[in-house]
């Protein structure tokens, strides 16, 4: 049943999960979403049944039942609370039976804009990670689904929700201890920078959904051209970074050659298989110097990327 609720972005304001949360990237996601409504007594979900929402209280209660007879009440949610969001993260069916317990207006969440907004707020993430993490304890449930939720929780916070490649969050994290380690070790270690060119006019060609496959093409072409010790991160937009440890730079010269011809060779197609012209990239290139840190080497790869752009695009140009 249809909402007659007007629902707005500060209805977000409410909800626990969406706390200290940057509300705007959110509320492009969830704005057009189903909203409903349901009168005392009906059942929003059966226990043991699929379900594939996350439903968000804007205004009365849900009830939980365990029983078929709805008679053990074992929990009520009110405005500004969610539920159905664990059986949407690890595919469950419902854990219990969930009824409106008066007039009461939903936002209903489905399962792919839910891991959107994931892929769009770490804040989210750790919001709702906590949130689960209380209902847990209360609920009894198994250590094991406890650490695999967690898992997955983390797992999201570190990769890109498009390409699948560690995220910048990863790299600000971990390069600071790459370097260290590299320099303890007295190992060479370079930083290539990556940028797809002239994406823009790319996407205005093609549009956004060629554009995101091209951006997945890349990466996946990153992946499998590096070895299993280097570490390939999607810095933002159409910008990758290639980590490469124990790499001098004559060595990380070789890599970024490599493939740079790899990604003008990779075939993109878009969703109906048609083939589309091939895309290539600038790279920078830069090695550690001792005692350097991390954001002065990302800065001197990020030059360097910056002088093969200038310099005509499809090359890779190397940090003094």
């Amino acid at each position: 049943m249809t909402s007659p609720l007007q629902f707005s972005r500060e209805h977000l304001y409410q909800f626990q999960v969406f706390r200290d949360v940057s509300i705007d990237p959110i509320w492009e996601l969830v704005r057009n979403c189903e909203l409903s409504s349901l009168s005392e007594g009906d059942v929003l979900l059966k226990k043991d049944q699929p379900n594939r929402t996350m439903f968000f209280i804007l205004a009365g209660s849900l009830k939980v039942y365990l029983d078929d007879e709805h008679q053990r009440e074992a929990a009520e949610f009110g405005q500004g609370q969610t539920v159905g969001e664990l059986s949407v993260i690890d595919g469950s069916t419902a854990s219990a039976h969930v009824v409106s317990g008066g007039e009461t207006f939903l936002l209903c969440v489905d399962e792919e804009t839910f891991w959107r907004v994931t892929h769009a707020s770490h804040g989210f993430c750790t919001n709702l990670l906590m949130l689960l993490s209380l209902r847990m304890r209360s609920s009894n449930l198994s250590l094991e689904e406890s650490e695999n939720l967690q898992g997955k929780f983390e797992r999201q916070a570190v990769t890109d929700g498009l390409t699948g490649v560690y995220n910048r969050r990863w790299l600000d994290e971990m390069l600071p201890r790459l370097l260290q380690r590299s320099e303890q070790d007295e190992l060479p270690f370079c930083v290539l920078m990556i940028d797809v060119d002239h994406f823009k006019n790319f996407n205005d060609s093609y549009g956004h959904i060629v554009g995101d496959i091209a951006l997945r093409t890349v990466a996946d072409t990153l992946v499998k051209k590096v070895r299993p010790i280097d570490l390939v991160v999607r810095y933002g937009g159409e910008e990758f970074c290639v980590l490469l440890p124990e790499t001098d730079l004559q060595s990380g010269i070789g890599a970024g050659e490599r493939l740079r011809k790899a990604i003008r060779k990779a075939e993109i197609f878009d969703g109906s298989g048609k083939p589309i012209p091939s895309i290539t990239i600038s790279a920078g290139l830069a090695e550690r110097r001792a005692g350097e840190n991390a954001d002065d080497m990302l800065n001197r790869s990020d030059q360097a990327l910056y002088m093969a752009k200038e310099q005509g695009r499809d090359r890779m140009e190397v940090s003094a």
